[in-house]
């Protein structure tokens, strides 16, 4: 009996040893962030999806866990996790040697600047951030917009959530709301305001699969997972995962790869 339990008990030392390594039961954990609809478990989540159908394709079903960015970053960088879903701008100079940046975005998260087509039917004309000088912008409290609008010289009325940036907007507080592209249409559809309104693209940030460095797991799951992303924008599975989220099928085109532009 006890020469039994010490095998186990070895056996079970070399699996902590080892790490999440293997893929046998085909299910990889992925890390992410709860972000609708672009991310997350409990709504619309566009890049799961393509995610999830990419290494489907190649026989890897994925499980998602929330977490806060900070906590992905350690479980990943030290290798208990094999990879996450964020921007690769997330990831600091100093912390690179940690991370295989795959430099593949399956999407580009598109800020752009939302407007009455009443006050403006022929658009804003934007060509840079600048061009909103003057007027009174809405962003959310806490991104990365306030500050960019700000050292634009934009007069910037903050909102506490996406929805209240949107309603701002709808009333005719603020000339113009800047978000996510997707985010703004979302709250715009809960209000029944989406054809009222237009967008133009301010700036975009890459949205990628980022693995760990020290996990023996990564470089087999990154060639699934480029394989797999190839197969569904090669037969058009890509396109339609996208047109699923966005109103009426139109997709903003600067959120493409550059190879579906």
């Amino acid at each position: 009996m006890k020469r039994v339990l010490v095998l186990v008990v070895f056996s079970m030392a070399l699996f902590l040893l080892a790490g999440p390594v293997s893929f046998a039961d085909n299910t990889v954990e992925i890390l992410t962030s709860e972000y609708q609809p672009y991310s997350g478990v409990t709504g619309p989540a566009m890049g799961c999806e393509l995610i999830g159908t990419a290494l489907a394709r190649e026989g890897v079903t994925v499980k998602w866990t929330i977490l806060p960015q900070d906590r992905q970053k350690i479980l990943v960088a030290a290798g208990t996790n094999v990879a996450m879903a964020q921007s690769p701008l997330v990831i600091g100079q100093d912390e690179k040697p940690n991370f295989i940046l795959n430099e593949n975005p399956y999407f580009y998260l598109s800020v752009v600047a939302f407007f009455p087509k009443a006050k403006y039917p022929s658009g804003l004309g934007l060509k840079s951030v600048s061009d909103l000088k003057g007027k009174v912008v809405g962003a959310v409290r806490g991104t990365a917009s306030v500050g960019v609008l700000q050292k634009a010289g934009a007069t910037v009325d903050v909102a506490d959530d996406k929805d209240q940036l949107m309603k701002k907007l709808a009333a005719g507080r603020d000339d113009i709301a800047v978000i996510a592209d997707l985010t703004g249409l979302y709250s715009l559809q809960a209000l029944n305001k989406v054809s009222d309104y237009g967008y133009e693209p301010l700036y975009a940030s890459p949205l990628d699969l980022i693995f760990s460095k020290a996990n023996p797991g990564s470089d087999d799951l990154k060639k699934k997972y480029n394989s797999g992303l190839a197969k569904i924008k090669a037969d058009g599975t890509f396109m339609k995962i996208l047109a699923k989220y966005y109103p009426n099928g139109q997709i903003n085109k600067d959120t493409l790869p550059k190879d579906m532009r």
